[in-house]
């Protein structure tokens, strides 16, 4: 036997306090430690256990401080978007605007009969155009058209005849709709027939469209809706009255293929009303500075027609949208400034609408909502644009789907910090089980015995009940503001931080109650790795898609109910429309986890599959003693137990985990002993003079930050073990309170080997 090198005088001060079994062991660690070389520290075993430590306890907790920093988690952070925060966007065939018209279909002379009602007027009044359905259905049930000339009833059957799609009716959306789709040149013979007053740059886009329809292949729609208008009532007031007006539009079925035609300069103008320097505009609402104006010359802020998107469906990657109108008189307006109303020369004023003055487009607010009437709010331009096709499965109904220039935001709502909560308590437990495990030594299989005891402690079901709660409870919500593009950036980092907790927590459980209790050594530092890995890339995802809608969620797991449907008449209360989504998202977020966990059991069986095939390659180093291993015959050789196995455990070490025989013993000063891995893997801890359960060391550590008089009125018991310090043995278990233990002030001590 080798003889051990003197002990210096640092080990001789451990002798004069520990005795002389803890000084022999500092001697022979010393001794060991100076043989290594900077080629051992390269492991790759040594690497991942760095990597799974430091991201852990040091990373992590950074980098959630600095995450939760950023979107002011806990200070004025909410659960959506406010109004403050709201952008402004684009979407080709919005699926959320996905609706239609059940039993709207008819006869293009019907439509031809309510469109010619507009004579060369601009717009109608809301009465007279609800008044048009029932003059037109009488007209058509009487066979009466003689309304229509016989140039107009011969381009009627034509537009039948050539495929057009003709509708009248009220839509999903609880609206009166008369459209029109057809060729460009169906609808331009349409508007020239029936003398139609359209705007000059709508006309100008138009007969473009028909040089180029073989360029930008698109149907054309001629529609009428309803478009609310704000008047102003009391001079410098922001409070706007509303009137409702119907006028007509005509647009592609894709945007993509509206030609890009200037509005300035292409009519002449006239003076309508002398402002004798007022400027009409200099008080108007926030909603009415969201969208571009077909006017020119006031104080409105300057909205740009061209809108940035992603790649439409003839790939463009910006798109016009339409421009809001002004009416004064009946009269489209071009100009407004301090000099006066300025509307279309060829206008002639109209009496009836002289009393509202001037009156300006406004958006259309139409919100979607949760069952729980939590809303996204939507300013639509409301110049609407959308496909206008025949059902496949109803041949009475049409099918619309609208491309929408929108504003969005949503209702305020108090973000829950519980998710924050959740993992902060999970990377607390994961510095105090490193501060117990690896206190004054370090090496790969303690690193392995470190994510052990983080990943078995008692607080796994507890952190499953709480992020199963708080997704559970918020569910719907989550997917509303994934669906529609409007969850705050705190929102992504609670997304994020729950599938950290429950992925964690749940792979944690289903390892823990599998079967035998083993330390898997190939499994347990992969998963911290490949957790904090997969958790940042969660977080990347959802925060790249945060404003974008992800319609497919709805599609997918839930309808999009209006309030005009039976079900929607049910679900959606007073509001025009809401999301009801068929799975929580405990199940997804589940479903994630489990996948998550597999791949991280097949990493394992790789692992272990390449070191059977390849004996020779060392993936960890660790200290085998013959100590207890199969003898003669491969016949286990019977050992007594060690003071540790028989006071503090019971059993043999081995017995309690079937896959540490290379670490469970070792032999020190010609004893068998347990060795130091095999006391803290089993959940004890060396302080001081005796060995605690690692969960009383924590209170001891705990009771350094109390006083001593709150400590007092715990009737707290300790079991402890006294360590003989020149034979290395443990005592029996004996009980101590809280109090008194705590009153001996000792820290962690060296941890040894346990005769």
């Amino acid at each position: 036997m080798d003889i051990p090198p003197q002990p210096d005088e640092k080990p001789n001060e451990a002798a004069k306090t520990s005795g002389l079994w803890a000084a022999q062991y500092l001697a022979e660690k010393q001794r060991q430690n100076s043989t290594r070389n900077c080629k051992s520290s390269l492991h790759p075993s040594v690497i991942q256990a760095v990597l799974a430590v430091s991201g852990r306890c040091l990373i992590a907790p950074i980098l959630l401080i600095i995450v939760c920093g950023i979107t002011c988690y806990f200070s004025d952070a909410t659960f959506f978007i406010e109004a403050k925060d709201s952008y402004f966007a684009y979407s080709q065939l919005d699926p959320v605007m996905h609706g239609g018209c059940t039993g709207c279909v008819c006869s293009c002379r019907k439509v031809l009969i309510q469109l010619s009602a507009f004579g060369s007027d601009a717009i109608l009044s809301k009465p007279a155009y609800e008044d048009l359905q029932a003059i037109a259905t009488e007209a058509v049930a009487n066979n009466d058209y003689s309304r229509l000339t016989p140039e107009t009833l011969t381009l009627a059957d034509q537009l039948d005849s050539d495929g057009a799609v003709c509708s009248t009716g009220t839509n999903d959306w609880g609206t009166p709709n008369v459209v029109l789709a057809s060729t460009p040149d169906g609808i331009l013979s349409v508007i020239n027939t029936l003398g139609l007053s359209l705007p000059p740059q709508m006309r100008r886009e138009l007969e473009v469209a028909v040089e180029r329809k073989n360029e930008c292949v698109s149907r054309w729609n001629i529609g009428i809706l309803l478009r609310l208008h704000k008047f102003q009532i009391v001079t410098g007031s922001s409070e706007y009255a509303t009137v409702p007006v119907a006028d007509i539009n005509t647009f592609p079925h894709y945007t993509d293929c509206r030609p890009d035609i200037q509005n300035e300069g292409i009519i002449g103008e006239k003076l309508a009303y002398a402002t004798d320097g007022e400027d009409l505009l200099a008080v108007v609402p926030d909603i009415l500075k969201l969208f571009p104006y077909e006017f020119t010359g006031s104080s409105l802020p300057a909205i740009s027609r061209y809108i940035k998107t992603k790649p439409t469906i003839y790939g463009d990657t910006t798109v016009t949208q339409p421009l809001f109108r002004s009416y004064y008189a009946g009269c489209r307006v071009r100009t407004v400034n301090t000099t006066g109303v300025y509307v279309e020369d060829t206008c002639t004023l109209l009496e009836h609408w002289h009393s509202y003055g001037l009156t300006l487009q406004a958006p259309d607010d139409l919100p979607v909502c949760s069952t729980g009437d939590v809303c996204v709010r939507n300013q639509y331009n409301s110049e609407w644009e959308y496909t206008h096709d025949l059902s496949t499965t109803d041949p009475t109904r049409l099918e619309q789907i609208i491309s929408v220039f929108r504003s969005r935001y949503a209702d305020t709502v108090e973000l829950s910090v519980l998710p924050c909560v959740i993992v902060a308590q999970i990377l607390l437990m994961g510095v105090i089980s490193l501060y117990q495990v690896m206190s004054h030594k370090k090496s790969v299989i303690l690193a392995q015995i470190w994510a052990y005891r983080c990943q078995n402690g008692r607080m796994q079901p507890f952190y499953l009940a709480q992020v199963t709660y708080h997704l559970a409870f918020n569910s719907n919500m989550y997917y509303l503001g994934l669906s529609t593009g409007t969850l705050s950036s705190a929102s992504v980092l609670n997304l994020s931080l729950c599938f950290f907790a429950f992925a964690y927590s749940t792979v944690n459980l289903i390892k823990a109650r599998s079967g035998e209790q083993v330390l898997d050594r190939d499994f347990r530092l992969p998963w911290e790795v490949i957790l904090l890995t997969a958790s940042v890339c969660v977080g990347a995802v959802i925060s790249s898609y945060r404003i974008t809608s992800l319609a497919f969620i709805g599609d997918k797991n839930g309808q999009l109910l209006r309030r005009t449907s039976v079900l929607g008449a049910k679900y959606c209360g007073l509001q025009d429309s809401c999301y009801v989504f068929t799975y929580n998202l405990v199940f997804v977020v589940a479903l994630a986890a489990l996948a998550l966990g597999l791949l991280a059991t097949i990493i394992t069986l790789l692992l272990k599959l390449y070191k059977k095939r390849n004996p020779g390659a060392k993936m960890y180093h660790y200290r085998v003693s013959n100590a207890g291993l199969p003898g003669a015959g491969n016949q286990p050789v019977k050992q007594r137990l060690t003071s540790f196995e028989e006071n503090c455990l019971g059993v043999p070490f081995t017995r309690l985990f079937n896959d540490c025989d290379d670490f469970a013993y070792t032999m020190h000063m010609d004893k068998r002993c347990s060795t130091v891995e095999a006391v803290l893997l089993t959940g004890y801890l060396f302080y001081g003079e005796h060995v605690y359960q690692a969960s009383s060391v924590v209170l001891l550590l705990v009771a350094r930050l109390l006083p001593r008089k709150i400590i007092r009125t715990f009737n707290q018991l300790f079991m402890r073990w006294y360590i003989d310090p020149d034979l290395g043995t443990v005592s029996y278990p004996m009980s101590c309170t809280w109090y008194r233990a705590s009153a001996e002030n000792y820290k962690l001590s060296e941890a040894t080997p346990l005769a």
